[in-house]
């Protein structure tokens, strides 16, 4: 019925509640308001009974346009335009260089290929059910990893659409701000099992940055270390890991840094909205603000993870041989400072290698190690507690792609044309013209 339907989406909203905007948490209005429109829309399709199905009632030649405008009000980004927009604005060149179905959409392997490329890319986020494993881009839905988190009613409707539909770029960019605040929702558990370790109310705003920090440097500890969650009850040893976690976690003090820049950031584009007499002694005490935080963390990690593995690959590339530039290490070279001791990057054995994909046979007196496919390969992601979601190396390659993809607009393009766009396209090895 529409009253149960009505009751799904409130549980929907209650799900991703942690959701909350830079300057406060969604309207009580809007909810109420949208929970009405649901109820006057199943009403106006005929309706009689969810429990029968009631997408088998519904009109097929509204079908598109009424999931579009449901996915897009129940999961939250009704009040959000400015998001969607920025988000079809990065999707667009990927979606623009795609094969379309003759009504001028994507079918649902394509949709895959390119939120795969979104959150590697933008985010370095390797999401469970999305990304390629080794199937076909069509071979399996990513409906497995939303059904976890949405209740059945806006399952129905996801999966009506996506799996009978062809995508446009407005609803590929729904689904890319629904994954994203699935994401979300999961760290905002964190940051409430932050709140309750220290026994700190969400509801009122923190007394000051001892507090302020105290729930940052809890949430990264539960973030980043999923282990030390069961200390969560524990007060005396949840300190203890706190005061350890450099110990624990060598770039524990560099991620805290990184995590001060980003607060000081968000302070200097928050500075218009801010009262210049207010004497707030915590910047981000209030739950919303906490949360905002939070999300850009989020958002950002997988870059700040990404630095690593450019530095990793810049070590790689130091020990190409003098007569190569492909790419390519040979296997003595690899192994090499892990033998005379001078770190201990890289001990993969060549089976593992072979596995990955990232070992070059073609000589087979001269074994060399595929440099791409050894950093961007799954051995170099590091997964967060659900298992959804991984941070893996950017591809550099995506960039490249989205660079000619943005020049081309267009699913076919001339030889001739793509090889004078490749000539000058330039990246982090190799300068312009190639």
């Amino acid at each position: 019925t529409s009253e149960q339907a009505c009751s799904d989406q409130e549980k929907a909203s209650r799900a991703l509640s942690p959701i909350i905007p830079k300057t406060g948490g969604m309207a009580p209005a809007f909810r109420i308001s949208s929970c009405s429109f649901l109820a006057a829309l199943l009403a106006w399709i005929g309706v009689a009974d969810a429990s029968h199905g009631f997408l088998t009632r519904m009109n097929r030649d509204l079908l598109p346009q009424q999931l579009l405008t449901e996915l897009t009000v129940l999961l939250g980004h009704g009040t959000s335009h400015e998001r969607l927009a920025q988000l079809e604005d990065v999707l667009r060149p990927v979606y623009m260089a795609l094969p379309k179905k003759t009504d001028g959409g994507i079918d649902q392997g394509m949709a895959r290929y390119a939120l795969n490329r979104y959150f590697l890319a933008h985010r370095g986020w390797h999401i469970s059910g999305i990304a390629y494993d080794g199937q076909r881009w069509n071979g399996s839905s990513s409906t497995p990893l939303l059904k976890s988190k949405m209740p059945s009613f806006i399952i129905e409707l996801l999966e009506e659409h996506v799996a009978h539909k062809p995508l446009g770029l407005g609803e590929l960019a729904v689904l890319a701000a629904t994954v994203e605040d699935l994401v979300h929702s999961e760290a905002m558990e964190l940051l409430t099992m932050a709140y309750e370790a220290h026994n700190l109310s969400m509801q009122e705003a923190l007394q000051n940055e001892v507090q302020e920090d105290l729930v940052i440097r809890t949430f990264m500890l539960f973030y980043t270390m999923p282990w030390t969650q069961q200390f969560r009850n524990k007060s005396a040893a949840l300190h203890k890991e706190l005061k350890d976690a450099h110990r624990n976690n060598p770039d524990w003090d560099a991620i805290m840094l990184w995590v001060g820049d980003l607060k000081g950031a968000i302070k200097y584009q928050g500075r218009a909205e801010d009262n210049p007499f207010s004497k707030r002694s915590a910047y981000f005490g209030t739950y919303p603000l906490m949360s905002h935080l939070v999300e850009q963390v989020v958002n950002g990690f997988g870059t700040y993870q990404d630095i690593q593995c450019r530095q990793l690959k810049n070590v790689m590339l130091d020990l190409e041989g003098l007569d190569r530039d492909d790419g390519r290490v040979q296997l003595t070279n690899f192994y090499s400072p892990y033998m005379q001791g001078i770190h201990e990057y890289f001990v993969e054995r060549p089976e593992y290698l072979r596995n990955l994909g990232s070992l070059d046979e073609t000589d087979p007196k001269r074994p060399s190690v595929i440099v791409p496919n050894f950093l961007y390969g799954r051995s170099f992601c590091i997964s967060t507690e659900s298992g959804i979601q991984s941070f893996c190396c950017v591809d550099q390659c995506n960039t490249l792609m989205e660079t000619l993809e943005r020049s081309i607009s267009h699913p076919v393009a001339s030889p001739s044309l793509i090889a004078e766009l490749v000539e000058s396209l330039p990246s982090d090895t190799v300068a312009a013209p190639r």
